[in-house]
């Protein structure tokens, strides 16, 4: 932790986390991040972000310490908790996100994120091979999420790889994609395991 970093608040070093992000400056958004969350005082919002920026840069056991350090911490930070779970999802640690994930049945229609509930049905859906099922709650889920587009494009390729699987039956309607989302396939293995760290541009969780 450098001198200059020593004497700036959380909120000072987010901000220039986020400013850095913007340039695809990864050295200097971790270098904000990872003093801010040091601190013993550290917000949940900055180990879920550096959680974020690891994963971007492929550094998973990284993204997973950092995710659950802030899933400990903000027991409040539904987002945390569902981009753990991907991560354990998308390293083949089917068990331990299902573990990870359950709270995320608990919340309520009215929570702001209740999108996520449909996400982690969606996901287990897929987790167990119930393809239709999973494609229907993961289009729920992105009808719910007005806020959050960089995780709707993630869960559209999920869906759109779903859609394009062997022998795959006709899907219920999904929201139209976002006309700035990717537009390749993928296979259902390859599901996203990141957030953008963008979706924060604006200075609040999504």
């Amino acid at each position: 932790m450098t001198d200059a970093l020593v004497t700036l608040t959380h909120a000072e070093l987010l901000a220039l986390a986020l400013e850095a992000s913007r340039r695809d400056d990864s050295a200097q958004a971790l270098a904000c991040l990872k003093a801010s969350a040091s601190r013993a005082d550290a917000p949940a919002l900055a180990l879920f972000m550096l959680g974020s920026e690891y994963a971007q840069l492929g550094l998973v056991d990284q993204a997973k310490a950092a995710f659950g350090q802030a899933v400990e911490r903000g027991p409040d930070l539904p987002l945390a908790r569902f981009q753990l779970g991907m991560l354990h999802m998308t390293c083949g640690e089917v068990d331990t996100a299902r573990a990870v994930w359950a709270p995320l049945a608990l919340l309520e229609a009215s929570h702001p994120q209740a999108y996520l509930a449909c996400f982690h049905r969606g996901m287990c859906h897929l987790a167990a091979d119930e393809f239709a099922q999973a494609a229907q709650a993961l289009g729920e889920g992105v009808a719910l999420n007005q806020d959050n587009p960089p995780l709707n494009n993630d869960m559209r390729r999920v869906i759109d790889a779903i859609q394009h699987l062997p022998n795959h039956p006709g899907m219920l309607a999904v929201p139209a994609q976002d006309p700035q989302a990717p537009q390749e396939g993928a296979s259902a293995a390859e599901a996203p395991a990141h957030l953008f760290i963008s979706a924060y541009a604006n200075g609040k969780l999504h």
